[in-house]
């Protein structure tokens, strides 16, 4: 039997509210905010790119527009579960952000990514406020444990010594960036701690399993309700709203590199071009655009399109350009034609692919990058390539 898209948004949503039962009364008070837990996988098929690429614009179109929200971050494991953590100042805060998205039809091809079958949410009202001012990058980890406690165990005792533990143990681990404790409204608790990378979280837990001073935390849980997930973040490589500053350069077989300012005896950074990263906005419609060069006024070589999470290429001019024809043709060993994009924040590409074989992507620093395009590049009318960025 089919199911519908819309009929599962239905579904998830409905089941968002039903974990969220009772919810007011779980601790509340000005010292406390509340996280919101929800896990999933994708339905079969779904690309996890594009699930990643609309996680991001869901979180800035919408979920961030929220009254009450803090934070959010998303991450994956190692199996393809998803976790998407959001805090929010109040219960009803959350609860008002379920309504928006019941009542938004634009968040529906979100929800038909994802396998209704396997979604969870709870919300965990923090024992204080945490310090929620951090940024994550990717692969950074979100460890989220839960559990309950043993039969008789006195619950502000416990918050207590977790309090210590976090203290005098969690936060003196290589790798530690924050850490916060919680409890839902049926006394399941949620310990989240976030680490820099999955092997100082596994080095964590050596040195607990060591360590008797924590052997008394560990005797009020319930073993039998244990659970622990490790998430590790994806963030996008670009971010929406950062200010880009292109610079082409030419490296001729056995010549050095130049700037294509310099080509005209110019200073390097006279032909530099400047953008602000949109995702719906042609960030560099006319690449290599120049008016009143030696050579007369250039018409742009290139459009250059950036999102948060790709670039795509396309030669503007045809055979008949006075000047842009002559380039046109096969690189040959030792060119390499480089665009320099710069970024007024840091970057977090890590990697890239390309439907152009001789496209390469090199990472100078944390605010710069390079495309290249090397020996065997066809430079011709209507070429065009993409590169997708991770």
């Amino acid at each position: 039997m089919k199911i519908s898209k819309y009929l599962i948004y239905l579904l998830l949503c409905a089941f968002v509210f039903a974990s969220c039962d009772n919810d007011d009364d779980a601790i509340q008070s000005e010292e406390n905010i509340v996280v919101e837990v929800t896990t999933f996988s994708l339905n079969e098929g779904v690309d996890t790119h594009s699930f990643e690429i609309r996680d991001t614009e869901i979180e800035q179109d919408f979920a961030s527009k929220q009254p009450g929200f803090l934070k959010r971050m998303s991450g994956v494991d190692a199996n393809g579960k998803y976790i998407v953590m959001v805090f929010w100042e109040e219960l009803e805060d959350a609860d008002a952000s379920i309504e928006a998205f019941q009542a938004d039809a634009s968040v529906a091809d979100y929800f038909g990514m994802i396998d209704s079958s396997t979604f969870s949410a709870e919300r965990y009202t923090t024992f204080e406020v945490p310090d929620i001012n951090f940024n994550l990058t990717t692969k950074n980890v979100i460890e989220v444990t839960t559990f309950k406690l043993n039969e008789g165990v006195n619950s502000d005792a416990f918050i207590n010594r977790d309090a210590e533990i976090e203290q005098d143990f969690a936060s003196q681990q290589p790798g530690f960036i924050r850490r916060t404790s919680g409890v839902d409204a049926n006394g399941k608790y949620a310990v989240i701690v976030f680490w820099d990378a999955l092997q100082d979280a596994d080095n964590s837990i050596a040195a607990f399993q060591v360590d008797q001073s924590v052997a008394d935390y560990f005797a009020m849980i319930d073993g039998t309700t244990f659970n622990a997930d490790r998430f590790e973040i994806f963030i996008p490589p670009l971010a929406e709203g950062t200010e880009i500053t292109l610079r082409n350069t030419l490296q001729d077989p056995g010549e050095n590199e130049v700037t294509y300012a310099a080509l005209f005896g110019q200073a390097d950074d006279a032909y530099d071009e400047f953008a602000v990263l949109s995702n719906t906005l042609e960030e560099f419609p006319t690449a290599l655009a120049q008016n009143g060069t030696p050579a007369g006024d250039i018409s742009g070589l290139y459009n250059i399109d950036l999102t948060e999470n790709s670039i795509d290429f396309s030669v503007i001019p045809d055979n008949s350009h006075p000047f842009w024809s002559n380039v046109f043709g096969l690189f040959p060993e030792g060119k390499v034609d480089r665009y320099y994009f710069t970024f007024s924040e840091p970057h977090q590409i890590a990697g890239f692919s390309s439907d152009n074989e001789f496209l390469n992507v090199r990472i100078d620093s944390e605010n710069v990058f390079v495309v290249e395009l090397m020996a065997g590049y066809n430079l011709q009318p209507g070429v065009s390539f993409s590169v997708s960025l991770d």
